[in-house]
């Protein structure tokens, strides 16, 4: 069983940190305020948001063992078997879609039919050496 640890992008730092502290000053504003509508906004959308950007904090991981590939990122786990997967795609990056991820440049992978996670370990080809001693038959597609 081999662990990595992700990759830690400064953009994706500010983002979370930049949502944070809005909803910090959107809370701070709506208490001055005391408006229903901001207060409704606030509790409805601003909480659950700023919770779910704190979970966020923690750098993912991302685990390889003989048959899975597993990930760990805040409250998102999962795991992919190695069989399944049939490309991955090398030092791009995926902004939309799946991504327990923190940092770009990373990797996407494509298992099953149609389904594909984007992810961004510490070391992209130490991490894909390690898949393709659990399956060869994986096609790597590097980006330019």
């Amino acid at each position: 069983m081999k662990v990595f640890r992700s990759r830690q992008d400064p953009l994706m730092d500010a983002m979370i940190i930049g949502l944070i502290l809005s909803m910090i000053v959107m809370m701070i504003v709506t208490l001055r305020t005391e408006e229903a509508t901001f207060i409704e906004f606030v509790t409805i959308i601003g909480l659950p948001t700023f919770f779910m950007a704190i979970l966020l904090l923690p750098r993912p991981r991302y685990i390889i063992d003989s048959e899975y590939f597993s990930y760990r990122s805040g409250i998102f786990r999962g795991k992919i078997a190695i069989d399944k997967i049939h490309k991955i795609e090398v030092g791009k990056t995926l902004w939309v879609g799946f991504k327990p991820a923190a940092a770009r440049k990373g990797l996407i992978i494509h298992y099953n039919r149609y389904e594909e996670i984007y992810i961004s370990p510490d070391g992209n080809d130490n991490f894909v050496n390690e898949l393709l001693q659990y399956s060869p038959a994986i096609k790597i597609v590097r980006s330019a």
